[in-house]
């Protein structure tokens, strides 16, 4: 079992303890921009080969690390690693995505399972590899979708904007549909404690598609990631978790009320100040917010990013914050630009 590492900025923040530094990660800070991800992708020949490949994989979950010096690396993978397992043809196609066999019938629920306990045994290879190599006071995120939306590209075949697939079969099939979200949360649950046992100091759970009407929310997004988190608690109480309901808006305070987070990553959508005042923690745990630089501020100019970046660590001041991006870092970000965010939350004090 893991134990905590007090040489670590990321866990101890987390953890509720106090600093005068600010820890940051970026979500997707391996990948399309760096050109040593490139030489590796090409390498590959795709991107599922290189998710699968621990020891590709490890090098691509290394190189912002060795570039950036940030304070965590986060295991190169993939949310539909699930489903893929589950043996639903997944496959990347450029400027379109993932792209999967859509679930159309019960029977395909009911049938669906991990093809092979060892499918996922890529993944979590490399995360041993990873933290033989990340020094000490690096910490090792591992992370997973939430049952949600894994179930919509299960249903959608792809990414969706309306999700009408989706919305159809649930009115339609609405037992079914809660079938596949507990199978997927029971899925979700032994990736993550898996990915723990390989490794993983920290999980986050990315639940992308949580822009969902109110009436839904607490069906589809808080209960079955409460359900896994509980489940991850009772084994392993000492490893934090980071829920991810993105795009969410008013939806993260029940969110942050009723799953036992350590800490909440919010979109760029979010205004800082509303976070602070009104999202809270169930079980009196001390609040501690990740995020929320807009992606696209990585495009401008370094004033730009400095403006940006004082106004979210002016505004998380009071409270245990990681510095993050709203979301995934865009392909076409310059790494000049990148390093100059690092560097400039790293030397930050408050």
């Amino acid at each position: 079992m893991n134990k905590i590492k007090q040489s670590s900025l990321l866990l101890q923040i987390l953890n509720g303890k106090k600093s005068n530094k600010t820890p940051i990660w970026l979500m997707r800070q391996a990948g399309r921009y760096l050109p040593e991800y490139q030489l590796l992708r090409k390498q590959a020949g795709s991107f599922i080969n290189l998710c699968m490949n621990p020891q590709l994989s490890k090098e691509v979950t290394l190189q912002p690390i060795r570039r950036f010096n940030m304070d965590a690396a986060i295991v190169f993978s993939d949310i539909l690693t699930i489903p893929m397992a589950c043996n639903r043809n997944l496959k990347f196609i450029e400027n379109v995505g993932p792209v999967l066999n859509p679930i159309t019938s019960k029977n395909e629920i009911l049938n669906l399972h991990i093809k092979d306990d060892q499918y996922l045994m890529p993944i979590y290879e490399t995360l041993t590899l990873v933290r033989k190599e990340l020094a000490a006071d690096k910490t090792l995120i591992g992370f997973a979708g939430g049952p949600f939306t894994i179930a919509l590209y299960m249903i959608e075949g792809r990414a969706s904007k309306d999700y009408k697939k989706s919305i159809n079969f649930y009115k339609n099939n609405r037992e079914d549909f809660l079938i596949l979200l507990k199978k997927l949360e029971i899925m979700v649950t032994d990736h993550l404690i898996n990915q723990i046992k390989a490794g993983a100091e920290v999980l986050q759970i990315f639940e992308s598609h949580a822009n969902i009407s109110n009436e839904y929310f607490k069906e589809f997004c808080i209960e079955p990631v409460s359900n896994i988190v509980n489940k991850i608690r009772e084994l392993y109480p000492e490893i934090p978790i980071i829920g991810f309901p993105r795009n969410s808006k008013n939806n993260y305070i029940d969110y942050g009320l009723n799953i036992d987070l350590n800490c909440i990553s919010i979109d760029q959508n979010i205004d800082p100040k509303w976070a602070v005042k009104n999202i809270k923690f169930k079980k009196n745990r001390k609040l501690c917010i990740q995020g929320n630089l807009n992606p696209a501020i990585l495009l401008k100019t370094k004033e730009d990013i400095l403006m940006h970046v004082k106004n979210i660590m002016n505004s998380f001041e009071s409270i245990n914050h990681v510095f993050n991006l709203g979301h995934g870092v865009i392909k076409t970000s310059s790494i000049e630009n990148v390093k100059f965010l690092i560097d400039t939350v790293k030397n930050w004090e408050k």
